[in-house]
């Protein structure tokens, strides 16, 4: 699974950053429970990643999981263009831009067509 998402990481920051994003790693978690994902910014010790639930990929399905994959990618976006990673006017700014929900809570849906399947 984390194969999979880190090749969809790729074809994501190709189709909506124009390739700018670096690659980092992508990690399925299975101790996230109350998240959908999360991004995690370098520090000195430690590589940037991402890390998406094994619960919502389990309960919601990939279409899902990739909204919540691209939702993290815009926290990297910011951390790379020295932004603050917080859900303030980049985020919501740039989640528009790339077509996703532009808010740090929702509602995984499933069944439903997004931008990502287009």
């Amino acid at each position: 699974m984390a194969a999979e998402l880190s090749r969809h990481h790729a074809e994501l920051n190709a189709r909506f950053f124009a390739g700018s994003l670096r690659a980092i790693p992508v990690r399925v978690s299975r101790r996230m429970k109350s998240r959908l994902g999360h991004y995690t910014a370098a520090t000195p010790a430690e590589p940037a990643e991402i890390a998406i639930s094994w619960r919502h990929l389990r309960r919601h399905g990939w279409t899902e999981a990739l909204h919540t994959l691209l939702h993290e990618m815009v926290h990297q976006w910011q951390d790379e263009q020295g932004f603050a990673i917080d859900h303030g006017s980049s985020f919501r700014a740039k989640a528009r831009e790339v077509g996703i929900t532009p808010s740090a809570r929702r509602r995984p849906t499933t069944g439903q067509q997004t931008r990502l399947e287009a």
